[in-house]
């Protein structure tokens, strides 16, 4: 329970800083105003030389202590009108109970930007404006006040609302100890993995923020794995930068109308708009995208013994393990089933399906290809370039044990391979039994004798691989045939 405590609350405290610290009204035209709604001050607003005139109320300030306590500072002279028994208006002492004397707090709503000011006259900005009226005399003094508050500039502006009833009035302050941001970090980033130009050793970021120098701000590729980056601290607003290498020896070159681009002068360069801290990504060299390379994943279906399927899946991290988006091919009807893929560089995880899910490899884990992670044991690869893996088994790491002999000491020879409709099998042992089984574990064919020499009619099987189990007195030879 106390660990929810904290989390709820931890929001809160963080928004009430905004608030925390003194402020003054901003000495602007419209600090003070006054309209039928929010934000519209047409009815009557200050000009710039009421900050002179009216350097009293202007000199005047509040304080939110972090405590809580709030509190109306006027140094000894304040802005009076009418009501307050003074004629004309005009600068002179506080009068109570709107001059800072009584004990005031405050609290604010994140949810709904309400500031209260708590104690008999405590306020902000102008002290006969209450909540639904203009009070007409020291005595009608509201003992809270509602305002609704907005932020901006870095948090250094505040811009109070109070309906008084026939409209709205409006406060800007500023706080007098100006908090600077700081300046946002932007991590940039590039692979160089597909770049095919002239050779170079180092790389740089250039820009609008370092006066597009070649050399100021260089990058490190700390991995080796080409991917080259930098944190610079650049202040908000918009940029515009592109990766250079030695020294402008070479630089980025864009076409124009990409994504990531902005064409002024006649020149294209990569933009962005600095707000805060922001890491932008790997992108690949003269490119608003990753980097992908091709990597082509192979798997042998000789050894499965599952229930039949249709179509291999190849599923990962990479297509968000749906199912059926890359389906593999058996071109050469071997049961070596692949596909290719342009694939960004990086760790992915993956597996191979049958008919979407039918079916999938199941590892047990600690597989030199896997790795397990929350419950899920997958194969493993990181992506660095082109590249093709292999065929490998069906949930195993290696590939298919082919033609594999449990009887040593026997030959075995097959031909024609692929065949069409028929193959001969001639063994250096006397055949009792000839099986062929197709990739679903079924058995198709049985074909008994007691001979050296046997011929199998394929013709009326569909096309693909079989394996082909050989018996004979002295022990067992397995072989594989295609069918055309």
């Amino acid at each position: 329970m106390k660990k929810l405590y904290i989390l709820l609350f931890l929001p809160f405290f963080g928004l009430n800083a905004q608030i925390e610290g003194n402020w003054k009204l901003a000495p602007q035209a419209g600090a003070l105003g006054v309209g039928p709604t929010v934000g519209d001050i047409s009815w009557w607003s200050n000009s710039t030389g009421d900050i002179t005139t009216r350097a009293c109320l202007f000199d005047d300030s509040v304080r939110f202590d972090p405590n809580g306590t709030f509190n109306n500072y006027m140094n000894g002279s304040t802005w009076l009108e009418g009501w307050q028994g003074v004629s004309p208006d005009g600068c002179g002492t506080p009068v109570a109970p709107h001059n800072g004397s009584n004990p005031a707090t405050w609290n604010f709503d994140a949810a709904t930007g309400t500031l209260n000011v708590v104690g008999l006259g405590a306020h902000i900005g102008l002290a006969k404006v209450i909540n639904g009226a203009e009070i007409t005399s020291p005595a009608n003094a509201a003992s809270s006040i509602a305002y609704h508050v907005e932020f901006s500039n870095g948090g250094n502006t505040m811009t109070a609302t109070i309906n008084f009833g026939p409209g709205y009035w409006q406060f800007v302050y500023q706080k007098t100890q100006i908090v600077q941001a700081a300046t946002p970090l932007i991590t940039f980033k590039v692979n160089m993995n597909n770049y095919t130009g002239p050779a170079f050793t180092n790389v740089y970021v250039s820009g609008t923020f370092n006066s597009w120098s070649g050399n100021a701000n260089p990058m490190t590729d700390a991995n080796l794995d080409g991917i080259w980056e930098t944190t610079l601290p650049i202040n908000a607003g918009a940029i515009e930068y592109k990766f250079s290498l030695d020294n402008w020896a070479n630089s980025e070159q864009f076409a124009g109308g990409e994504t990531c681009t902005v064409t002024n002068g006649g020149f294209t360069n990569r933009s962005y708009t600095v707000v805060n801290d922001a890491d932008l990504g790997a992108v690949c060299y003269e490119s608003c995208s990753v980097c992908t390379a091709n990597v082509t994943f192979k798997v042998d279906m000789a050894n499965y013994t599952g229930a039949a399927f249709t179509g291999v899946f190849i599923n990962g991290t990479f297509n968000g393990w749906n199912g059926t988006t890359n389906p593999m091919t058996d071109a050469n009807l071997d049961g070596i089933w692949d596909v290719t893929l342009p694939l960004p560089n990086g760790t992915i995880e993956y597996k191979f399906t049958l008919d979407g899910w039918n079916a999938s490899e199941q590892f047990a884990g600690g597989e030199s290809c896997t790795i397990t992670t929350g419950g899920f044991t997958n194969r493993v690869y990181t992506v660095a370039g082109v590249a093709d893996l292999g065929v490998v088994c069906y949930e195993s790491c290696v590939a298919c044990i082919s033609g594999l002999e449990e009887n040593a000491a026997a030959s075995l020879t097959l031909m024609p391979n692929p065949a069409q409709t028929s193959f001969n099998i001639v063994s250096s042992e006397v055949i009792t039994e000839v099986e062929l089984v197709d990739l679903s574990g079924k058995s198709v064919r049985k074909v008994t004798g007691s001979t050296t020499e046997m011929n199998v009619n394929v013709a009326d099987l569909v096309q693909g691989m079989y394996t082909v189990i050989v018996r004979s007195e002295n022990g067992t030879t397995t072989s594989r045939v295609i069918v055309q």
